[in-house]
Protein backbone atom coordinates (compact mmCIF):
# COMPACT_ATOMS: atom_id res chain seq x y z
CA UNK A 1 0.00 0.00 0.00
CA UNK A 2 1.34 3.29 -0.92
CA UNK A 3 -0.59 6.73 -0.93
CA UNK A 4 -3.38 5.79 -0.09
CA UNK A 5 -2.76 6.24 3.02
CA UNK A 6 -2.90 10.04 3.49
CA UNK A 7 -6.49 9.64 4.13
CA UNK A 8 -5.79 8.31 7.49
CA UNK A 9 -3.14 10.95 8.20
CA UNK A 10 -4.90 13.88 7.32
CA UNK A 11 -8.48 12.30 8.44
CA UNK A 12 -7.49 12.64 12.41
CA UNK A 13 -6.35 8.91 13.43
CA UNK A 14 -2.79 9.60 13.66
CA UNK A 15 -3.36 13.09 15.61
CA UNK A 16 -5.41 11.24 17.59
CA UNK A 17 -2.88 8.63 18.69
CA UNK A 18 -0.44 11.32 19.14
CA UNK A 19 -2.44 13.79 20.57
CA UNK A 20 -1.97 16.76 18.53
CA UNK A 21 -4.58 18.84 16.79
CA UNK A 22 -2.55 19.96 13.55
CA UNK A 23 -3.70 23.54 11.72
CA UNK A 24 -2.08 22.41 9.09
CA UNK A 25 -2.50 18.68 8.50
CA UNK A 26 -0.91 18.83 5.22
CA UNK A 27 2.65 18.94 7.32
CA UNK A 28 1.54 15.91 8.94
CA UNK A 29 1.10 14.06 6.24
CA UNK A 30 4.64 15.22 4.89
CA UNK A 31 6.33 14.08 7.89
CA UNK A 32 5.03 10.53 7.14
CA UNK A 33 6.03 10.60 3.62
CA UNK A 34 9.15 8.58 3.03
CA UNK A 35 11.87 9.35 0.53
CA UNK A 36 10.46 6.24 -1.40
CA UNK A 37 7.55 7.94 -2.51
CA UNK A 38 8.50 10.81 -4.14
CA UNK A 39 11.40 8.72 -5.84
CA UNK A 40 9.02 6.18 -7.15
CA UNK A 41 6.31 8.73 -8.13
CA UNK A 42 8.94 11.01 -9.82
CA UNK A 43 7.25 14.09 -7.57
CA UNK A 44 9.52 16.72 -6.26
CA UNK A 45 12.24 15.06 -3.75
CA UNK A 46 10.86 18.06 -1.00
CA UNK A 47 7.79 16.54 -0.56
CA UNK A 48 8.99 13.73 1.58
CA UNK A 49 9.92 13.70 5.07
CA UNK A 50 13.59 14.71 4.66
CA UNK A 51 13.79 18.33 5.44
CA UNK A 52 11.64 17.79 8.24
CA UNK A 53 13.45 15.02 9.53
CA UNK A 54 16.59 17.64 9.68
CA UNK A 55 14.36 19.79 11.65
CA UNK A 56 13.13 17.51 14.29
CA UNK A 57 16.54 15.99 14.76
CA UNK A 58 18.04 19.10 15.79
CA UNK A 59 15.21 19.64 18.33
CA UNK A 60 15.08 16.64 19.97
CA UNK A 61 18.82 16.78 20.64
CA UNK A 62 18.32 20.18 22.13
CA UNK A 63 15.15 19.36 24.18
CA UNK A 64 17.61 16.32 25.44
CA UNK A 65 20.44 18.08 26.38
CA UNK A 66 18.54 20.87 28.03
CA UNK A 67 16.55 18.28 29.77
CA UNK A 68 20.06 16.25 31.00
CA UNK A 69 21.47 19.30 31.96
CA UNK A 70 19.05 20.96 34.23
CA UNK A 71 17.88 17.09 35.71
CA UNK A 72 22.08 16.23 36.20
CA UNK A 73 23.43 19.50 37.24
CA UNK A 74 26.68 17.35 38.85
CA UNK A 75 27.45 15.97 35.52
CA UNK A 76 30.26 16.79 33.50
CA UNK A 77 30.35 17.87 29.45
CA UNK A 78 31.37 14.47 28.52
CA UNK A 79 28.85 12.54 30.33
CA UNK A 80 26.03 14.85 29.33
CA UNK A 81 26.83 14.19 26.11
CA UNK A 82 27.31 10.77 26.03
CA UNK A 83 23.66 10.62 28.02
CA UNK A 84 22.08 12.41 25.04
CA UNK A 85 23.02 10.14 23.06
CA UNK A 86 21.75 7.28 24.41
CA UNK A 87 18.38 9.13 24.68
CA UNK A 88 18.26 10.29 21.05
CA UNK A 89 20.13 7.38 19.28
CA UNK A 90 18.39 5.81 16.01
CA UNK A 91 17.32 2.63 18.34
CA UNK A 92 15.66 4.57 20.90
CA UNK A 93 13.88 7.07 18.15
CA UNK A 94 12.69 3.60 16.77
CA UNK A 95 11.29 2.56 19.97
CA UNK A 96 9.30 5.54 20.96
CA UNK A 97 8.06 5.85 17.19
CA UNK A 98 6.67 1.98 17.46
CA UNK A 99 4.99 2.85 20.74
CA UNK A 100 2.91 5.66 18.52
CA UNK A 101 2.50 3.04 15.73
CA UNK A 102 3.98 5.76 13.26
CA UNK A 103 4.76 2.31 11.13
CA UNK A 104 1.26 1.78 10.28
CA UNK A 105 0.59 5.31 8.86
CA UNK A 106 3.97 5.77 7.08
CA UNK A 107 3.67 6.34 3.32
CA UNK A 108 6.07 4.73 1.53
CA UNK A 109 6.81 3.76 -1.88
CA UNK A 110 5.57 -0.40 -3.41
CA UNK A 111 9.28 -1.26 -3.08
CA UNK A 112 10.01 0.46 0.30
CA UNK A 113 7.20 -1.15 1.62
CA UNK A 114 7.59 -4.47 0.32
CA UNK A 115 11.22 -4.52 2.03
CA UNK A 116 10.25 -4.09 5.18
CA UNK A 117 10.46 -0.74 5.00
CA UNK A 118 7.38 0.53 7.64
CA UNK A 119 9.42 -1.45 10.44
CA UNK A 120 13.03 -0.70 9.53
CA UNK A 121 14.93 1.17 12.34
CA UNK A 122 15.94 4.61 10.21
CA UNK A 123 12.88 4.85 8.24
CA UNK A 124 10.76 4.76 12.15
CA UNK A 125 13.38 6.90 13.57
CA UNK A 126 13.53 9.37 10.90
CA UNK A 127 9.59 9.89 10.95
CA UNK A 128 9.34 10.20 14.87
CA UNK A 129 12.20 12.82 13.84
CA UNK A 130 10.11 14.39 11.10
CA UNK A 131 6.50 14.64 13.02
CA UNK A 132 8.88 16.08 15.74
CA UNK A 133 9.79 19.04 12.98
CA UNK A 134 5.78 19.10 11.67
CA UNK A 135 4.75 19.58 15.14
CA UNK A 136 7.40 22.38 15.92
CA UNK A 137 6.62 23.95 12.52
CA UNK A 138 2.38 23.59 13.67
CA UNK A 139 2.37 24.46 16.90
CA UNK A 140 5.49 26.44 18.62
CA UNK A 141 8.46 25.42 20.11
CA UNK A 142 6.60 24.75 24.11
CA UNK A 143 3.96 22.72 22.83
CA UNK A 144 6.90 20.77 20.49
CA UNK A 145 9.23 20.38 23.68
CA UNK A 146 5.99 19.14 25.63
CA UNK A 147 5.56 16.95 22.97
CA UNK A 148 9.22 15.45 22.88
CA UNK A 149 9.48 15.13 26.30
CA UNK A 150 6.02 12.99 26.60
CA UNK A 151 7.09 10.45 23.66
CA UNK A 152 10.63 10.10 24.97
CA UNK A 153 9.86 10.24 28.45
CA UNK A 154 11.11 6.82 28.93
CA UNK A 155 14.45 6.89 26.50
CA UNK A 156 15.55 10.17 28.50
CA UNK A 157 14.76 8.72 31.96
CA UNK A 158 16.78 5.89 31.40
CA UNK A 159 19.50 8.00 30.09
CA UNK A 160 19.62 9.73 33.14
CA UNK A 161 19.08 6.96 35.79
CA UNK A 162 21.26 5.99 38.45
CA UNK A 163 21.97 2.82 36.34
CA UNK A 164 23.86 4.63 33.34
CA UNK A 165 25.83 6.83 35.79
CA UNK A 166 28.74 5.67 34.28
CA UNK A 167 31.32 7.75 32.82
CA UNK A 168 32.00 7.71 28.64
CA UNK A 169 34.70 5.59 28.02
CA UNK A 170 32.53 2.95 30.07
CA UNK A 171 29.77 3.54 27.99
CA UNK A 172 31.43 3.42 24.55
CA UNK A 173 32.91 0.21 25.73
CA UNK A 174 29.44 -1.64 26.88
CA UNK A 175 28.05 -0.46 23.12
CA UNK A 176 30.77 -1.58 21.23
CA UNK A 177 30.96 -5.35 23.11
CA UNK A 178 27.04 -5.17 22.48
CA UNK A 179 27.51 -4.59 19.01
CA UNK A 180 30.51 -7.59 18.92
CA UNK A 181 33.26 -4.79 18.18
CA UNK A 182 36.88 -4.61 19.34
CA UNK A 183 37.20 -2.23 22.34
CA UNK A 184 38.87 1.18 21.38
CA UNK A 185 42.38 2.83 22.16
CA UNK A 186 43.28 5.95 22.77
CA UNK A 187 46.42 7.61 21.41
CA UNK A 188 47.87 11.07 22.48
CA UNK A 189 47.18 13.59 19.55
CA UNK A 190 49.04 16.52 21.12
CA UNK A 191 48.86 19.32 23.65
CA UNK A 192 49.30 22.95 23.77
CA UNK A 193 50.53 25.21 26.55
CA UNK A 194 52.89 25.52 29.74
CA UNK A 195 52.81 22.70 31.82
CA UNK A 196 50.79 24.18 34.69
CA UNK A 197 48.43 24.78 31.88
CA UNK A 198 48.51 22.00 29.53
CA UNK A 199 45.71 20.79 27.28
CA UNK A 200 45.92 17.66 26.02
CA UNK A 201 44.09 16.31 22.62
CA UNK A 202 43.62 12.11 22.40
CA UNK A 203 41.75 10.67 19.61
CA UNK A 204 39.50 7.56 19.92
CA UNK A 205 40.53 4.45 17.54
CA UNK A 206 38.39 1.76 16.67
CA UNK A 207 39.64 -0.80 14.12
CA UNK A 208 42.81 1.43 13.81
CA UNK A 209 40.34 4.44 12.74
CA UNK A 210 39.97 7.19 14.53
CA UNK A 211 36.81 7.75 14.89
CA UNK A 212 36.89 10.90 17.32
CA UNK A 213 38.82 13.32 19.41
CA UNK A 214 38.32 15.30 22.41
CA UNK A 215 40.53 18.03 24.78
CA UNK A 216 40.73 18.34 28.19
CA UNK A 217 43.45 19.54 31.00
CA UNK A 218 43.82 15.85 31.83
CA UNK A 219 44.43 13.00 29.84
CA UNK A 220 41.40 10.91 31.31
CA UNK A 221 39.30 14.02 30.54
CA UNK A 222 40.25 13.83 26.97
CA UNK A 223 39.78 10.52 26.34
CA UNK A 224 36.14 10.69 28.37
CA UNK A 225 35.60 13.85 25.70
CA UNK A 226 36.35 11.79 23.32
CA UNK A 227 35.06 8.96 24.04
CA UNK A 228 31.45 10.43 24.18
CA UNK A 229 32.10 11.97 20.87
CA UNK A 230 32.74 8.47 19.47
CA UNK A 231 29.64 7.55 20.81
CA UNK A 232 27.58 10.08 19.72
CA UNK A 233 28.71 9.00 16.56
CA UNK A 234 28.32 5.46 16.26
CA UNK A 235 24.77 6.14 17.96
CA UNK A 236 23.93 8.53 15.40
CA UNK A 237 20.96 6.77 12.68
CA UNK A 238 22.48 5.16 8.94
CA UNK A 239 20.89 4.94 5.94
CA UNK A 240 20.06 1.72 7.03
Amino acid sequence: MGSSRKVFVTGGSFQSRIGVNFNNPALLQQALTHASVPNEEGGDPNSSNERLEFLGDAFIGLVAARKLYVDLPASDEGGLTARRSLAVRGEALADAARRLGIGDFLVLGRGERASGGAGRTRSLAGALEAVVGAVLLDQGHEAAEQFVLRILDDEISNASSVESMKDPKSLLQEFLQASGRPLPEYRVAGSEGPDEARVWRIEALLDGKVVASGEGRRKLDAERQAAARALEILTTPTSE
